[in-house]
């Protein structure tokens, strides 16, 4: 059995961690109210946890294109094919909406956004609050699409390992 290289699988399991996370933290964030403790550190956490993803799929989005993140198909149905080829098309789009519209939502008033009063991160432009608006239901609602993509991939991964009984899920872990 030939595994996916390093790189890949940690990419693979951390983006996996933060994904749950971000979602998480999003559905609680927006719970909080003024007093909570968490007001204040769950954003931030979320932000700089956003970043990182972004910086992952950046790591992941550079690995496909040079041809370095090779993929490893087991002998699969040419529908099963078809159907990851558009999943993982869609968890490229998702993930790139989300951190896209979670960055301009965050540096929306024109100012850069700090992270733990350390990193700064440079506003691109400022948007009303019309349009701020709009890209927070895009970033709700492609967090749920996405979510809703990994619960596919994960039926899809347990699938392979428990009916099909081949090695997709070992050549991951």
């Amino acid at each position: 059995m030939q595994k996916y290289s390093l790189v890949t699988r940690i990419v693979h399991w951390l983006s996996a961690i933060l994904i749950f996370f971000m979602f998480i933290s999003g559905w609680f964030m927006v719970e909080l109210d003024y007093y909570s403790p968490w007001y204040n550190r769950l954003p931030e956490l979320h932000y700089a946890f956003g970043m990182l993803v972004m910086i992952l799929w950046l790591v992941k989005i550079i690995r496909l294109l040079t041809g370095q993140q090779k993929r490893l198909s087991p002998p699969i149905k040419p529908f099963e094919r078809i159907l990851s080829h558009i999943t993982q098309l869609l968890f490229y789009v998702f993930i790139i909406t989300l951190v896209t519209t979670g960055y301009l939502m965050m540096t929306a008033e024109g100012q850069a956004k700090i992270l733990f009063q350390l990193i700064h991160l440079p506003a691109l432009t400022q948007f009303s609050g019309q349009v701020v608006d709009t890209m927070g239901w895009v970033h709700q609602y492609g967090a749920y699409i996405l979510m809703l993509f990994v619960a596919l991939h994960i039926i899809g991964a347990l699938k392979h390992h428990f009916i099909d009984k081949d090695d997709t899920l070992k050549r991951i872990l």
